[in-house]
């Protein structure tokens, strides 16, 4: 079957070009003018012959150039390659060498990054809404073309998005790797068709629906956002960046009605008492992935949008966005011991076991590795068969991609996530699990905004944890006290550090690496 990520968006612009296809920059964009950008910039970068480009970056945030540059590259058939500004120069630099990218399309911030040294190795055609004239004269000198909208192709209203087969990459998305170097994870089209199909059927998105979108696209919930928007022929609303921490005023001024994040984004406005009753009036729909998502949380969101369903979602990257679901809005099935919601069961097209390390299938209730077959099964990493080989292997004659997470499968069918497989430490010779020490903090503490590390470290194992908490609701020492009272003394951290807000990383979620380095740089 042929899918474009850009045909449902050519579809609507032709049908009902007027309607608002995206929100940003206080800006509304219709259907027929995004759609007419982006043909165009389709155009030129089919410019050079009749094959498409392969690869195509896009250098961009929050930024028209974002979104139109992510559906020219759909249009023309080529994989749009995600690229973070926040990045540092040498992070950036790797990820060029890497991809060796057909094209760029940058926004503002974008184009500042492009130094001498990252002239010489970024590709030789970059897109830029506008541009100096200096810049383009430094770039022409590393034989870089700048090229800016104004000299983009004419618009070609027959021009419609090239078809693609299931297995034609549709994007590379960058995620860190245990080595340092980022892994591309490939997602075909075929991927992303079987993942919205699924979410459509899961929710009936609308036109008139209005679809937050409040993460970066280098983040794989923005393909969330994006697609099956446009799918539905709704609306996307970008989040102001300035907006971020505290969306509940977003939210409220544009009567969003499909919000899909990380569930820090709930635990901050739970924590800072902005989800009251009936705070958000107009949400149908809300979903949250990427962490686990606390039973309390839930419940508070729940009451601040009486009228939203409220799921439980769960995927890495490799299994395209998300890939299993638990709807909290009725019973709530909660993880035992935890706090949290469970993962549910698979999407349509999609099988999930619990497998031990020899990749043996183990029965419900038993914990292991979680691992998923079906039809959102990631092509691979990008330019490493080794890494694809180990953790997309074959078991009983079918590929599964495991995912390093640990599960179980309770009686019932459903799936119930106890954290990563390799956040397992050693604390002098013991085992322990730094999701177990979490779980009890946020019991001791009333906040779920916490985080445990293993610190100090010599010869790869840990001398001891040092644990961090944002907002509690009692004193540290009480908070130890009812540690000691829980686990085991190698399991209480040494000490416990209060921190106004947890670093944060580029996904959302909290960067543990960060904490470590302010503990090494004796910061605290």
């Amino acid at each position: 079957m042929n899918f474009n990520l850009a045909s449902p968006f050519s579809r609507r612009a032709r049908s009902e070009p007027e309607r608002t296809a995206l929100w940003i920059e206080r800006q509304a964009w219709s259907y027929g003018a995004l759609g007419r950008y982006a043909q165009r910039i389709a155009s030129w970068l089919s410019l050079r012959g009749t094959q498409p480009p392969t690869r195509v970056g896009i250098l961009a945030s929050r930024t028209l150039e974002t979104y139109a540059g992510i559906l020219g590259a759909c249009w023309c058939g080529a994989a749009y390659v995600p690229i973070s500004p926040k990045l540092p120069a040498e992070r950036l630099a790797c990820l060029f060498d890497r991809t060796k990218l057909d094209a760029l399309v940058v926004d503002p911030w974008g184009l500042d990054l492009l130094s001498p040294a990252l002239l010489q190795i970024c590709p030789s055609r970059v897109l830029a809404r506008a541009c100096n004239a200096g810049t383009v004269a430094r770039a022409a000198d590393s034989g870089v073309h700048i090229q800016t909208y104004d000299e983009l192709p004419p618009f070609d209203a027959a021009d419609e998005p090239r078809f693609m087969d299931d297995n034609a990459l549709a994007y590379i998305i960058f995620t860190s790797g245990t080595t340092g170097t980022p892994k591309g994870v490939m997602i075909t089209a075929g991927n992303v068709r079987n993942f919205v199909c699924s979410i459509q059927q899961r929710y009936r998105f609308q036109s008139d629906d209005r679809v937050a979108q409040p993460s970066e696209v280098s983040f794989d919930n923005s393909v969330f956002d994006l697609f099956n928007a446009w799918e539905a022929g709704a609306a996307l609303y970008v989040v102001p960046a300035n907006q971020l921490l505290g969306p509940l005023r977003f939210l409220q001024e544009n009567a969003i009605t499909v919000w899909y994040s990380v569930p820090s984004f709930a635990v901050f406005m739970q924590r800072m008492k902005m989800l009251r009753p009936g705070a958000l009036p107009a949400l149908r729909y809300s979903a949250f992935a990427g962490e686990a998502l606390p039973h309390s949380t839930a419940e508070a969101w729940q009451s601040a949008a009486k009228g939203s369903i409220v799921d439980c979602l769960y995927g890495p990257t490799e299994t395209t966005v998300v890939c299993t679901g638990d709807r909290f809005s009725g019973e709530a099935h909660v993880t035992a011991s935890r706090g949290i919601i469970s993962i549910g069961r698979p999407f349509p097209g999609m099988e999930a076991i619990v497998v031990d390390p020899a990749g043996n299938v183990l029965p419900p209730g038993q914990q292991g590795e979680l691992a998923f077959c079906g039809s959102q099964v990631a092509k691979g990493y990008f330019a490493d068969e080794a890494l694809t080989q180990a953790r997309f292997p074959m078991i009983d004659g079918r590929r599964w991609y495991l995912t390093g997470d640990l599960a179980y499968q309770d009686e019932s069918g459903l799936y119930h996530h106890l954290g990563r497989v390799d956040n397992q430490v050693k604390v002098l010779g013991n085992r322990v699990e730094l999701e177990e020490v979490e779980a009890q903090l946020r019991a001791a503490s009333g906040s779920h905004t916490v985080a445990a590390v293993a610190w100090p470290m010599q010869h790869g194992t840990a001398t001891g944890l040092v644990a961090f908490v944002s907002g509690a609701s009692t004193s540290l020492s009480d908070v130890s006290k009812a540690l000691k009272q829980r686990l085991p003394s190698y399991m209480v951290p040494a000490r416990i550090h209060e921190l106004d807000a947890m670093p944060m990383s580029g996904n959302g979620k909290t960067d543990r690496k960060a904490l470590a380095r302010m503990l090494d740089e004796n910061l605290l």
